[in-house]
C-alpha cells in the first residue's frame, strides 16, 4: 500500500508525486471538503484529513491531563514551573497526536510511506505508524535551494522592520544581542503598573484600560518591535525588554534545571502516555527552550528590581515571554490582572489562572471562561476597556440599519500558522464574494491581519481570481479603521475576532464554519451568543443578500442577545483597586 502525506505547504495536484500511483492520500494540513474531493478525484484514490479525527475541546482537555504528570518538578529559584511553561508551547502539537493515532488506526499495513517534503508532523506520524518515511526533495541540494528561495520570498514580501523582527525572534530569543545595543534607561522612580506586551493588539487594548486611570502611570515593556506600534495613551511609557536584559545567561541555574530534567525523564518512564509523547519527539526542544526562558526571566527580574511596580496588567499570559512577569509579580505579592486582547483565550482549557483576577470584556467571554474552561467564577470580572469594542460605539437600538454600504469585507488571517493553504481559502471564498459584490454594485475589501504581507497576499489573489474579479478587490492593511467599518455592508471571516467589531456596530458578519481551524470551540461560543451568522459551505455565500435583509428585520429582536457581548465598561475605581493603582477621578462612560 502506497501512502502519500501532503504537507501544509504543498498540494496534492501539483508536484512530482502527481505522476505516480497512490493508494491513499493523507492531508497533514487543513483542507476543505471541496478541496479534498477535488484531490481525491484527480489522484484517483481516497483521502484522509487530520481534522476529521480531531475532537477539539475534548482533546485539549485530555492532553492537559496527560501533560500535568510532570507538574511541579522543574522549579527554578523563583519557584517558576518550567515544565508547565513549556507544555503551553507544545499543547496543540501534543493534542494533534491523539488525532494522528486515531487516523493511523484506519490505515492498512504494510505500507510504503511518502511525504511531499520533510516535516515535523510527517516525522511524528511515521513514528506513530512505526513506518520508514521517504520524502520528496530529501537530498542535500533541494533543501538548501528551498531555503534560499524562502529567504528571497522574505526579502520580497516583508519590510526591513518586519525582517528585523523575524530575525530577532529566531536568533536572539535570549535578548543578548538586543541587550548589547539597547539604550541604558533611567528608572522611572514612581509607582507604575507594568504592561508586558508582545503584540500590537495587546498594547492597544492595554492602553484603552490605562486611559481609565489617567493619574496612574503605566509602563509598557515590549518584548518585540510590533508591540510598540500603537497609539499610546498619555500615561503609558513604552520601553523595550532588551533595555533590561544582560548579555550573560544564568549557566549554573540552567545546568541545575537540566539535571532535574534528566531525573524527570527517568521518572516519566512510569507514565506510559508521557513516554509516548517523549518517544515521538515532543520534548526534544526542552533544553533550548529553558535556556532562552531563563534569560528572559532574568530580564523581567531586572524590571522589578529597577522599577517600582505596583501592579501588572497582562493581555496575553499564554505567551511565555509575557506570562513570566505575571508569575514574578505573584511571588512578590504584587496585584496581577489578566485580560485577553482578542475575543477569547482557549488556552484556559489547559492552564490555570495565575493572575489574581481576570477581566472579561463581556458575558460571552465570561461564560466561555467559566462554563467551557472551568475557571473559578469569583475570579472573573466583567469589565470592558475604554474605546475598545462595544464600550465606545452605540448599537442601533431602533432597528435602523444603513442601506448604502460600499463593501463586503473579508477579514483574512495568517492561515499558514494553522496548517491551512491560503491559496485554497482564497480560491474557495473570493470568487463567491466577488459574484455577490458584482450583483450589488459593491467592492470586496480583503482586510489583512497584521502578520500578513500585502505583497504576498496580492500575489496569491492574482493566482486565484480572473482579471474581472481582481478589479473588484482591494487590499487593506494596518489597524481596523472606523472608515472601513462605516463602508461595510457585510463582514465575512473564518474565525477572526473581528466578528465582534462588526456585530457590535450592527454590521452582519458571516462565519465560515466549515473552514474553522481552532480546537478551542470559539465558533460554537459565537453561535451560542448569536454573534454573527454561520455559513456551512461556500455555496451559502450567494445567500448573503437575503441574510443581510433578514438581519435588518431582526435588529430589534437581536438586541437582548447582543447585550451578552456588548459588555459594560469597567468602573475606574474598581480597576484601580484590582491593580493596586493610585486612586483616580472617575472617567465618564462612553455612550
Amino acid at each position: 500500500m502506497r501512502v502519500l502525506l501532503i504537507q501544509p505547504e504543498d498540494s496534492a495536484d501539483r508536484g512530482p508525486w502527481t505522476t505516480e500511483s497512490w493508494d491513499l492520500l493523507v492531508d497533514l494540513g487543513r483542507s476543505s471538503p471541496r478541496t479534498a474531493a477535488r484531490w481525491s478525484n484527480k489522484i484517483h484514490c481516497p483521502l484522509l484529513r487530520v481534522e476529521d479525527f480531531t475532537r477539539d475541546v475534548e482533546d485539549i482537555r485530555r492532553t492537559s491531563e496527560i501533560l500535568s504528570g510532570g507538574d511541579g518538578r522543574l522549579l527554578d529559584c523563583e519557584e517558576m514551573d518550567w515544565w508547565n511553561l513549556y507544555c503551553l508551547d507544545i499543547l496543540q502539537e501534543a493534542a494533534s497526536v491523539l488525532a494522528l493515532e486515531r487516523m493511523a488506526a484506519e490505515i492498512s499495513r504494510p505500507m510504503a510511506l511518502w511525504s511531499t517534503r520533510p516535516g515535523r508532523v510527517a516525522s511524528i506520524f511515521a513514528r506513530v505508524l512505526s513506518s520508514p518515511l521517504h520524502c520528496y526533495g530529501n537530498n542535500f541540494v533541494a533543501p538548501n535551494a528551498k531555503r534560499i528561495l524562502q529567504y528571497v520570498r522574505l526579502l520580497r514580501h516583508f519590510s526591513p522592520a518586519q525582517l528585523k523582527e523575524i530575525f530577532l525572534d529566531k536568533y536572539d530569543a535570549t535578548y543578548r544581542w538586543r541587550a548589547r545595543f539597547a539604550r541604558s534607561l533611567q528608572a522611572y522612580g514612581k509607582p507604575v503598573v507594568l504592561i508586558p506586551s508582545a503584540y500590537t493588539n495587546v498594547s492597544r487594548v492595554s492602553s484603552a484600560y490605562a486611559k481609565l486611570l489617567p493619574e496612574q502611570t503605566f509602563l509598557l515593556v515590549a518584548t518585540r518591535r510590533s508591540a510598540k506600534v500603537f497609539d499610546a495613551a498619555g500615561n503609558v511609557i513604552v520601553r523595550e525588554l532588551g533595555s533590561y536584559a544582560e548579555i550573560y545567561s544564568p549557566r549554573r541555574e540552567l545546568e541545575q534545571i537540566l539535571q532535574k530534567w534528566t531525573s524527570l525523564s527517568l521518572e516519566l518512564e512510569a507514565n506510559l502516555e508521557l513516554v509516548r509523547l517523549r518517544r515521538l519527539g515532543l520534548f526534544e526542544q526542552f533544553p533550548a527552550t529553558i535556556a532562552q526562558g531563563l534569560s528572559v526571566r532574568d530580564a523581567w527580574r531586572r524590571v522589578f528590581e529597577r522599577e517600582r511596580v505596583c501592579g501588572v496588567l497582562c493581555g496575553d499570559d499564554t505567551n511565555v515571554n509575557t506570562r513570566i512577569p505575571v508569575l514574578l509579580a505573584s511571588r512578590r505579592d504584587i496585584p496581577t490582572l489578566d485580560f485577553h486582547h482578542g475575543a477569547m483565550d482557549g488556552f484556559y482549557l489547559a492552564k490555570r489562572l495565575c493572575c489574581d483576577f481576570y477581566l472579561a470584556k463581556n458575558d460571552l467571554e465570561r461564560d466561555y471562561l467559566v462554563r467551557v474552561c472551568r475557571q473559578p467564577a469569583d475570579k472573573v470580572v466583567v469589565g470592558a476597556p475604554l474605546n475598545a469594542h462595544s464600550s465606545s460605539f452605540a448599537h442601533p437600538a431602533t432597528g435602523d440599519f444603513p442601506t448604502q454600504k460600499a463593501a463586503i469585507v473579508f477579514f483574512s488571517e495568517p492561515y499558514e500558522n494553522v496548517g491551512m493553504r491560503t491559496e485554497e481559502v482564497y480560491g474557495e471564498l473570493l470568487p463567491a464574494l466577488c459574484a455577490v459584490a458584482r450583483q450589488r454594485g459593491y467592492e470586496v475589501v480583503l482586510k489583512l491581519h497584521p502578520f500578513e504581507s500585502v505583497a504576498q497576499r496580492a500575489e496569491v489573489m492574482g493566482r486565484v481570481l480572473p482579471l474581472h474579479d481582481r478589479k473588484l478587490v482591494s487590499l487593506a492593511s494596518g489597524p481596523l479603521s472606523e472608515n472601513l467599518l462605516s463602508r461595510t455592508w457585510a463582514g465575512v471571516t473564518i474565525e477572526s475576532t473581528t466578528v465582534l467589531d462588526c456585530v457590535e456596530r450592527g454590521i452582519p458578519c458571516f462565519i465560515c464554519e466549515w473552514l474553522s481551524f481552532s480546537p478551542f470551540g470559539y465558533v460554537q461560543q459565537y453561535a451560542k451568543f448569536a454573534a454573527g451568522y454561520l455559513l456551512r459551505s461556500a455555496d451559502e455565500i450567494s445567500q448573503l443578500p437575503h441574510q443581510v435583509a433578514k438581519h435588518k428585520d431582526e435588529t430589534r429582536e437581536r438586541q437582548a442577545l447582543d447585550d451578552g457581548f456588548r459588555g459594560q465598561q469597567i468602573d475606574p475605581q474598581l480597576l484601580a483597586q484590582l491593580l493596586g493603582a493610585e486612586s483616580t477621578q472617575p472617567v465618564a462612560r462612553s455612550a
